[in-house]
Parts: structure tokens; C-alpha cells; sequence
């Protein structure tokens, strides 16, 4: 009976497990989390291997060697030849393993003979245009772009002034020379003229010349002239077109200059480029004018000049007595017009410094002396002592190019038209100078011969 109690018993508590399994289950309470106590903090040290990665200890840098070699700068002769001989000291101080030799220029700046010889410079000091495409042409110049640290020093320099020839820089330029008219106040006061009134158009420029012209001679018996022209300078070659060139632009109103747009013919024939015209004025204002400039707008006897460029600035300090001075005693105006309302027109010159070739050596050793004449300091001195503009964007707004007797030529920027740079204009220009003398200074030939003989002229030295 006991043993079925157990065995009964047994069979229940198998029963419930199974109904147990079967039910749902019942939710389970959170669980509180109790407070532990920590007793003992244990720190487990393990040794982890990490891999080093060792930079190598760099080389010293090599110092630059030192600079040295024997080169030689041909200057414009004048105040601007002084003026290179302190550089080139001051250069030759900073490096003492160098010699630079300054010499002057050949006259008209002519270096053709000495390249032909070996004998050119290793820097010369050009003018903006046609001298630099004729030399790159006689492959005879450096292209400046691969030199070290060129694309930093062209980027300080206004794009107006840079140009690219036949793919490459061939030029740094040094600074902007303007052309514009100068009159002596005084002269004018003393001829009934008004000071503050120079002549607009043409007909009152001769207007003027000739109530100047009779003035008495001074007391020292020199002879009073309404103008002049630098005639002798007809000689030199075809840079002096560009002191002529402002009076050729106006009276066509730069409708075209004298070779077409490719340099391949000339086009100073057709009607409206006016060439007759200027050789008729030219030969007018020639009657006011003594035949050189022996006796110079720096005399003091002379009323008006339309070759005046801004880098003559230096000159109206040695003029006669003592110095002139822009506002002072003398004036500044834009080349007379044709009719008034017409638009005034100049040359956009100015001084680049080339390099000829020569060796590799000799040529870097110039671009280094270029670098150095092209720093702030010395090319704002370049400018202020020599009278040029400049053409560095960090020296455009110094205070010393707003004066007074500064900011007409400035003024006169935008209507400056940068020189033909053909190869052949120089040869071109030559023509039309030979042609200038027999029609404005000997009078041989009359104006419209003129244009038909320079034609011819140039037509031929273009076809050679």
C-alpha cells in the first residue's frame, strides 16, 4: 500500500511538470542590480609589440654656391649709365666673386655688328617693341621663362607690359616711358599766351609756334623757336618712329599703324591712315623749329615739344639756369588733334632688359643681376631717377606716382598704344624716316610723294 502511495505520488509530480511546460510563462521581475564591492583592483600589463617606423635624417641642404663671373650691361647712354654703375656695385658688394661691367650703348642701339663679332653684351637695355622681336628672330636673345624663379618675378609685373613672342619671353620690363607734349610757361606769358591753355588741335599748335618764334633772341643772343624735332635722330634707325609715331595715331585716330596686322605688308598707303597728312603737318610745324635739337626744349628758347617722353625727366634738371620743373615753369599736354573732340593718342614705350646669348654661365650670372635690378627698392629707383613708370603692381599706387608733376603722363596710359612688334618694322620705319627728311626737313619732295616713295621703299625691304 506504501509502495502505491510512492508510485501515485510520483505520477502527480510528472503530471504538473508537463502542465507546468505547457502553460504560459509568467513575466519575469527586472532584476535589481545589488552593490558590488570591488576590494582589489588588479592592473594586467601586456607587452604589445609595435613596429617603428624610422624617418631618415635628410641630408644638409646645400648652400647656394656663391655667385661669380665677369658679365657685362650695354646702358642707354646718359643719366642711366651712372645710375647702372651703382648697381652693378652695390651687386658686386653683395657678391664679391663678380665683375659687371657697364658700357654704353652703340649709337642708335644698334648691336647687330657686335653680335656678329662675339663681342655683345651679356644685357642690354632695349625699347619695347620691334627690338626685342628682331633680335629673337636672329635667335640672338634668351627666352626668359625656364630661368630660376621667373614665373614669380613676372607675376609681380603689370600684363599690359608682357608679351610673348614666337611662344617665349624674351624681355623684362624695366619701366613705361609716355610721349607727350611739354611747353615753357614762360615763353607763353611772355608771347600773350595763356599758361594754363596749351593748344588742342593742330591749327592752334601753329598757331602758337609762331607767336613764340617772335620773341626776341635771349640775351645771349640765342634765337627763340616755337617747336622742335630731334632731325638728327632720323639717322639712327626705325626706333625713333616711336617719338614720331604720336602725331602719326592722332591724325588717323589710331585707325592703323604701318604694317598690317600680321607684319606682312604695309598699309600706311590706304586713305584713312593719313600718312600725307602727317608729312603736312610735320613740314608746317618744321617752319617753328630749328634744324637739330643742338638747341634743345632745355634751353629755355624753345615753346613747345611733342617728343617728350617722361623718362627725359632727369634732363629738365640740368636745363639751363637751373632746373625746370613740371607745373612750375613747364606744362604738359597731349599731342594736338585735328579737330577738336577727336581723341589725343600716344606710344606706350619703355625699357626692357634682354639677354644675349652667350654661354650658360654668362647668361644665368645676367638673370641674376636682372633679379636684382628688379626688386622694389631698386626698380623704384630705377623709376624715380631715370623717369619711367612703372611696371611692378606693388610700385603702381606708391604716392610718388600721383604728384602732380607725375600724374598727366598717367593720365595718359589709356590712350598709349604698345609698339608694333613685327621683325621687319624696324627696317619699315628706316624707310619712312629717309622719306621724312626730303619732305619735312630738306623739302626735296612734297607729302604725296613722300607716301608713294615709302611705299615702294618699304614694299622692297619687305620682300627681301
Amino acid at each position: 500500500m506504501k509502495r502505491n502511495s510512492m508510485f501515485i505520488l510520483a505520477l502527480l509530480l510528472i503530471a504538473s511538470m508537463v502542465l507546468g511546460a505547457c502553460a504560459p510563462a509568467a513575466a519575469t521581475p527586472a532584476a535589481t542590480a545589488e552593490p558590488q564591492v570591488i576590494e582589489n583592483t588588479v592592473i594586467v600589463t601586456k607587452e604589445v609589440e609595435v613596429e617603428k617606423v624610422v624617418t631618415p635624417t635628410p641630408e644638409p641642404t646645400a648652400e647656394p654656391k656663391p655667385l661669380s663671373g665677369e658679365i657685362t650691361l650695354a646702358s642707354v647712354s646718359g643719366a642711366m649709365v651712372p645710375f647702372m654703375e651703382g648697381m652693378a656695385k652695390a651687386f658686386m658688394d653683395a657678391n664679391p666673386g663678380v665683375k659687371v661691367n657697364i658700357v654704353p650703348e652703340p649709337e642708335g642701339g644698334a648691336f647687330e655688328a657686335l653680335i656678329a663679332a662675339g663681342n655683345q653684351p651679356d644685357i642690354i637695355v632695349g625699347s619695347f617693341g620691334y627690338m626685342v622681336t628682331k633680335y629673337a628672330a636672329m635667335d640672338a636673345v634668351v627666352a626668359l621663362e625656364d630661368m630660376p624663379g621667373a614665373d614669380e618675378l613676372f607675376a609681380q609685373i603689370d600684363p599690359i607690359v608682357v608679351k610673348e613672342y614666337f611662344g617665349h619671353k624674351y624681355y623684362v620690363p624695366a619701366g613705361i616711358d609716355i610721349t607727350g607734349m611739354i611747353y615753357n610757361k614762360e615763353l607763353f606769358k611772355e608771347a600773350g599766351l595763356d599758361p594754363e591753355k596749351p593748344p588742342v588741335t593742330q591749327a592752334e599748335f601753329l598757331d602758337y609756334a609762331a607767336k613764340i618764334q617772335a620773341l626776341p633772341a635771349r640775351e645771349d643772343g640765342t634765337k627763340v623757336y616755337g617747336t622742335v624735332f630731334w632731325n638728327e635722330a632720323l639717322a639712327w634707325g626705325g626706333w625713333y618712329w616711336n617719338m614720331l609715331q604720336p602725331i602719326y595715331l592722332t591724325i588717323n585716330q589710331n585707325k592703323c599703324g604701318l604694317l598690317n596686322r600680321i607684319g606682312t605688308d604695309i598699309v600706311f598707303d590706304q586713305p584713312e591712315c593719313k600718312m600725307a597728312e602727317f608729312f603736312t603737318f610735320a613740314k608746317e610745324a618744321q617752319k617753328y623749329a630749328p634744324l637739330t635739337m643742338e638747341q634743345s626744349f632745355f634751353s629755355r628758347s624753345i615753346g613747345m615739344w611733342m617728343q617728350y617722353g617722361y623718362s627725359w625727366l632727369p634732363n629738365l634738371k640740368d636745363a639751363k639756369g637751373q632746373p625746370m620743373e613740371i607745373g612750375k615753369d613747364v606744362g604738359v599736354a597731349p599731342i594736338p588733334v585735328v579737330n577738336a573732340g577727336d581723341q589725343p593718342y600716344t606710344t606706350l614705350g619703355g625699357r626692357p632688359f634682354m639677354i644675349l646669348k652667350t654661354t650658360p654661365e654668362r647668361e644665368l650670372l645676367a638673370w641674376e643681376f636682372i633679379k636684382f635690378l628688379m626688386t622694389d627698392e631698386n626698380n623704384l629707383a630705377f623709376d624715380k631717377e631715370l623717369g619711367y613708370l612703372p611696371v611692378k603692381l606693388s610700385l603702381q599706387k606708391d604716392p610718388y606716382f600721383q604728384a602732380p608733376d607725375r600724374k598727366p603722363f598717367v593720365d595718359l596710359l589709356p590712350y598709349a598704344v604698345f609698339p608694333p612688334a613685327f621683325p621687319d618694322f624696324d627696317a619699315v620705319a628706316n624707310e619712312i624716316l629717309k622719306v621724312y627728311n626730303k619732305v619735312v626737313v630738306t623739302g626735296e619732295i612734297s607729302p604725296e610723294q613722300g607716301v608713294t616713295e615709302a611705299v615702294e621703299a618699304a614694299r622692297a625691304v619687305i620682300a627681301k
